[in-house]
């Protein structure tokens, strides 16, 4: 049997208690950011190149809850960690401190504007390093959470670049903006296409017959922290390709892709394989707009297994134990396609899904993996994902 996750309005519960009961807060000053994780169907590993890509925000994320306090000083705690946080804004950032997200939007945002408010905060997240975007989902609750104590509105596009900026800059992770992008313009009734290069955000609206398919989150026990992997390498690597190219392209995208086919012949092996799958990916997302429009999704799905297949073959990453957790799950009967996410350095599975089938294909999975990977599977576990809007705070806390 598949899991669900306690609602938004069950973590903010949550949170809000245990911010009452921590500080001595005036309830009316109590505020919340829902920051939704988000799934990747199509388009992995291709953000940082200026590529297409494709996502959905769901029903599991972050909630923080927060008030102001006086002075330039943070104090957090958050569910999913033992200790406390306090830093004040502007301290460097401590890389060994799970509240190095919040040190480093406190950087980013006071490189834009003047910060002269800290606050008290409860953070509450789930499936921490599963490749949902936990990462970004904080980051952006934490920027978003110390705009509002210091009367800054903030559009969405600068929030994703804030978050970027917070990512690439302040904490050495060289991703694109997929995972922010997708948070901060995510549609409960839409996939979001995202096209990198030109920042461009485009919302591809379910079909008709969206009650034939749903999301399944397939968590493999196997944690991932990207600034401990080979991903900021690879990332070198599709540049490195880039310049082979064209020794003026900084990204893929800067090459046309017949530049590609007329050179990739003399190209070194592992340059060619990143190149190939890069505009593989691109092509597989035009595919998977259109499929996904009309309802196609014996198609959608094909293509996400074959995003998968070339992940493994052409980017050349993957843990082992996911890398066969997304063969089980796309095995099993009413799946259309599944792929790997979090970079495949651990994380999760993500399958689209024959509604139908959920019960019977979720305690197969499990069954499956654990007589391959008994250890992993003591934390693995199998989530139905429904989809939920993107970035939302609440001013006011209607609950008080």
């Amino acid at each position: 049997m598949q899991k669900e996750y306690p609602s938004f309005i069950e973590q903010t519960a949550k949170t809000t208690a245990m911010l009452r009961s921590t500080w001595p807060v005036d309830p009316a000053s109590i505020q919340h950011v829902v920051a939704p994780y988000r799934v990747c169907p199509l388009g992995a590993h291709v953000d940082h190149q200026g590529g297409h890509v494709l996502g959905r925000t769901i029903n599991i994320g972050t909630v923080l809850s927060f008030a102001p306090r006086a002075g330039a000083h943070v104090q957090l705690q958050s569910t999913a960690f033992d200790t406390a946080a306090n830093f004040n804004i502007g301290d460097a950032v401590d890389m060994t401190h799970w509240a190095r997200y919040a040190q480093a939007a406190a950087l980013a945002l006071q490189e834009q504007y003047p910060l002269s408010r800290g606050m008290v905060g409860i953070a509450d997240g789930a499936l921490i390093g599963a490749g949902l975007s936990s990462s970004a989902s904080v980051g952006l609750a934490y920027l978003l959470a110390l705009a509002t104590v210091n009367d800054i509105s903030l559009p969405a596009d600068e929030l994703v670049e804030l978050d970027r900026q917070l990512e690439n800059d302040h904490l050495g992770l060289q991703n694109g903006i997929l995972d922010q992008s997708s948070i901060v313009y995510g549609c409960a009734l839409s996939l979001t296409h995202i096209q990198v290069r030109d920042h461009q955000v485009t919302a591809v609206p379910d079909p008709a017959n969206m009650q034939e398919a749903c999301w399944l989150v397939v968590y493999s026990g196997v944690p991932r922290i990207l600034t401990s992997t080979d991903y900021n390498q690879r990332v070198e690597q599709c540049r490195q390709a880039a310049q082979w190219l064209e020794p003026d392209a900084s990204v893929l995208s800067d090459v046309p892709l017949d530049q590609f086919q007329q050179k990739q012949g003399a190209m070194p092996g592992f340059l060619r394989r990143r190149a190939t799958h890069f505009y593989g990916e691109v092509e597989r997302v035009a595919q998977g707009v259109k499929a996904w429009e009309v309802g196609d999704f014996n198609q959608f799905g094909a293509l996400m297994n074959e995003s998968c297949t070339s992940s493994v073959e052409q980017y050349e990453c993957g843990h082992e134990a996911v890398i066969n957790l997304q063969q089980i799950v796309s095995r099993a009967p009413g799946v259309y396609g599944s792929r790997f996410s979090g970079g495949g350095y651990g994380g999760c599975v993500i399958a689209l899904i024959d509604p139908e089938h959920l019960d019977s294909v979720s305690a197969a999975i499990l069954d499956e993996y654990q007589e391959h990977y008994p250890d992993w599977a003591q934390d693995a576990a199998v989530y139905r994902a429904h989809p939920a809007d993107g970035l939302q705070e609440q001013v006011a806390n209607e609950q008080n």
